[in-house]
């Protein structure tokens, strides 16, 4: 079974701040939006301080992980694991 551990985020290739979402490009070539609502809706400690200035949209790429001028980060293999969840949950059985 391939692990998905030691993955990096290459950049971020489109911010949605309405909905809280982010297009990333990981290194080995993976791209997906990953939904931070979750984070976000209901913010605390450094979440909090990005929304209160508007910074959502200020995030950037450092070390292979998504940041924000304010210190907060998202472990890029983290990130990918949620991307993975939210996707199954958006599959239907029909």
């Amino acid at each position: 079974m391939k692990k998905d551990i030691g993955l990096a985020i290459q950049k971020i290739v489109a911010i949605n701040q309405d909905d809280f979402r982010v297009t990333l490009k990981y290194t080995n070539g993976f791209t997906a939006e990953v939904d931070l609502q979750q984070y976000f809706n209901q913010p605390r400690g450094l979440a909090r301080e990005v929304l209160m200035g508007g910074g959502f949209s200020k995030c950037f790429v450092e070390s292979g992980a998504l940041a924000w001028p304010n210190g907060l980060e998202f472990c890029p293999d983290a990130l990918f694991r949620l991307i993975k969840q939210q996707a199954k949950a958006t599959v239907k059985v029909t």
